[in-house]
């Protein structure tokens, strides 16, 4: 049985006490919730892994949401992300759990994304790393894959995110 945005959403209503989040976490628009989390106010989208955040093009959007609430952290982002499976809050460029060392992970397939996440977030080391160390064609492959991730696509875009107070 897969995994849906909407089995994220319960797991993490059931967890509300847990995460401090203190007001009802209200529907805004599509993927997008408005919740309170340590007095904080957060525009939340609910996605099932954090690398969705640039699949679903929410960093292109004109409002980009201020959280990422999914199940599996699995890339970095340039917006905190709460992660149900692991159970912890990740701050802003943060790296997930399972990634130690970038170098030597990127072969994997989280380690990629994370090192594609942080060079769509502009992180210096990362840049370098693709830039200078990589072979030609596996900087092309991420220059690539960056350059597709950045562009909108055919479609309704996802880019608006209501304003509340």
């Amino acid at each position: 049985m897969m995994m849906t945005e909407k089995d994220v959403l319960r797991m993490a209503l059931a967890r509300r006490e847990n995460y401090a989040i203190t007001s009802h976490i209200t529907h805004l628009k599509g993927r997008v919730y408005a919740l309170d989390m340590d007095g904080v106010h957060y525009n939340a989208v609910v996605l099932i892994t954090s690398f969705q955040f640039y699949e679903k093009r929410y960093h292109v959007a004109k409002k980009v949401p201020s959280l990422v609430i999914c199940y599996d952290h699995d890339t970095v982002l340039p917006v905190a992300v709460l992660s149900l499976r692991a159970g912890n809050f990740a701050k802003p460029y943060e790296l997930p759990a399972e990634i130690t060392d970038i170098e030597e992970q990127r072969r994997t397939k989280t380690g990629s994304q994370v090192l594609l996440g942080m060079y769509m977030c502009g992180v210096k080391s990362a840049q370098t790393l693709i830039n200078q160390h990589l072979p030609r064609t596996t900087r092309k492959r991420y220059r690539a894959r960056a350059r597709a991730l950045a562009t909108h696509t055919r479609g309704k875009p996802v880019g608006h995110v209501p304003a509340t107070t």
